[in-house]
């Protein structure tokens, strides 16, 4: 990751800027914060021998101009110059352009084609290229904007304290609700990236639990879910003793898990 180059996204992207959508259909969102950033930086030698493209990413919340209440989330993705080719001229930089299309695009289009009830529903997306003065001329440029889903997120970087606040009848609710949300996701094909409380999104009104963050293709199991091993992979329960699944060992008792 190159430090001096660590902030890409500086200009046309402020609080106020209004972006115009036109997948699936002409949509406009204007952009309240950003929320965070992050950097996916190669060199040369990885893009030639792997097909892999640099590019940085930014998440903002945003709003519907035209409907104030109407809010959502929205993900931009652009192309930048490999490392170590920041200075190089505009023409150097040009020659780096790739196509690309980000797995979350992918993933929530998918989703959506699949009338997915679990999962954030994608509202619009638009596809370009940087013109002479960008970052890497001709390289891509990518928005997607996606909904807020309603209800308390059940997680974040330092655990699960917001589904543990829960009284315990009301986390039985959630996990039965884990259980009939998880096949269905991976039968639409998906999983989520991050399998950790943060990733789940509690609606206690209607009892709908839904999958938010990224998603990344579900593989075939070769062995039956043992959903006692998701849920506390989620951490909706807590293993005692604690459990490695990989071990062939786990005898499967849940008896002394806190629940």
């Amino acid at each position: 990751m190159s430090s001096s180059f660590s902030t890409w996204f500086i200009k046309g992207i402020n609080p106020g800027t209004v972006i115009t959508l036109n997948q699936p259909f002409s949509s406009q969102w204007k952009i309240l914060e950003k929320l965070n950033e992050h950097e996916f930086q190669i060199n040369k030698e990885e893009n030639n021998d792997y097909g892999f493209s640099s590019f940085a990413s930014a998440k903002f919340q945003c709003y519907d101009p035209k409907q104030r209440s109407k809010e959502a989330f929205m993900r931009m993705y652009i192309q930048v110059p490999h490392r170590k080719t920041e200075m190089d001229d505009a023409d150097t930089r040009g020659r780096q352009a790739t196509i690309f299309t980000p797995p979350e695009l992918i993933a929530y289009r998918d989703l959506n084609q699949k009338h997915s009830s679990n999962t954030p529903k994608l509202i619009g997306y638009k596809t370009g290229t940087q013109d002479r003065s960008g970052l890497v001329p001709g390289g891509f440029i990518i928005w997607l904007v996606w909904e807020i889903v309603p209800g308390l997120r059940l997680g974040d970087s330092n655990g699960a304290d917001p589904y543990w606040a829960h009284k315990s009848d009301e986390r039985e609710r959630v996990r039965k609700a884990f259980v009939k949300a998880l096949p269905k996701l991976v039968e639409n094909g998906w999983f989520p990236t991050v399998s950790r409380a943060r990733s789940l999104v509690w609606h206690q009104d209607t009892e709908t639990l839904y999958f938010v963050g990224r998603f990344s293709k579900a593989g075939k199991r070769k062995s039956p879910v043992e959903f006692a091993e998701w849920i506390a992979t989620f951490e909706l329960a807590k293993p005692v003793p604690p459990v490695r699944w990989e071990d062939d060992d786990w005898d499967k008792d849940t008896s002394r898990w806190e629940w």
